[in-house]
């Protein structure tokens, strides 16, 4: 119990420093920081929102300038390091279900725009011997597509990251199918009805409506 309340009081703290850190920024005439929120935004990436003024926003690794950042803060107790498997592990963000990849997909999709980034700030370092080290950029701190997609086979290093996290993502669909699934039967017996789910031959009336249910 006393571990867990230390967890939380410090990641709390780790939090409030990295928000108060770009907060500060709003103090200076020439910041290209135009607003910062603290516990808004997007699941698993409102920790920290921060909105930069237009055209002045610091660069993403394209070199274009970003117009809005949404940050999540993971502190950790112990020191240690993290890889590319525990991107897709729903644990690495105490959650039972959809891992921070996927939660960052579904947020970057749902954001619509160029110009907005999902970042990850936390204490722990990517693992040294692990493929995603090299595919970080040192100064973005973005994952580079070159070395992520660099026409290997799933045998090879970069091929095993993308074997895994397609295989995250086929597991996030299974687990929203099988979520939907359980909802329309239960909703089925609490509303009594004895004929098919309405919310079923609504579906089989519009193919697109399936589509977006079953993703």
């Amino acid at each position: 119990m006393t571990e867990a309340v230390t967890v939380r009081r410090d990641g709390d703290t780790f939090q409030a420093r990295m928000f108060w850190m770009r907060a500060a920024r709003l103090l200076f005439p020439d910041s290209p920081i135009a607003r910062v929120a603290f516990e808004t935004g997007p699941k698993s990436f409102d920790d920290i929102w921060v909105d930069y003024a237009a055209g002045h926003g610091q660069l993403d690794q394209y070199g274009r300038p970003l117009g809005r950042e949404h940050i999540q803060c993971k502190w950790h107790v112990t020191p240690g390091s993290y890889g590319y498997a525990a991107l897709v592990d729903p644990e690495f963000i105490n959650a039972n279900a959809r891992s921070l990849l996927q939660r960052a997909f579904d947020a970057h999709r749902a954001a619509g725009e160029a110009g907005v980034r999902f970042k990850l700030l936390t204490n722990w370092l990517v693992d040294r011997d692990d493929p995603l080290r090299v595919m970080i950029g040192t100064r973005s701190g973005a994952l580079r597509h070159n070395r992520l997609f660099d026409d290997t086979t799933d045998r090879s290093r970069a091929g095993g990251v993308r074997k895994l996290w397609r295989g995250g993502a086929r597991a996030a669909r299974v687990r929203r199918r099988a979520r939907f699934r359980s909802g329309a039967r239960h909703s089925r017996r609490a509303a009594g009805h004895a004929g098919p789910d309405p919310a079923r031959r609504r579906i089989a009336a519009h193919p697109g409506q399936r589509k977006r249910l079953s993703l």
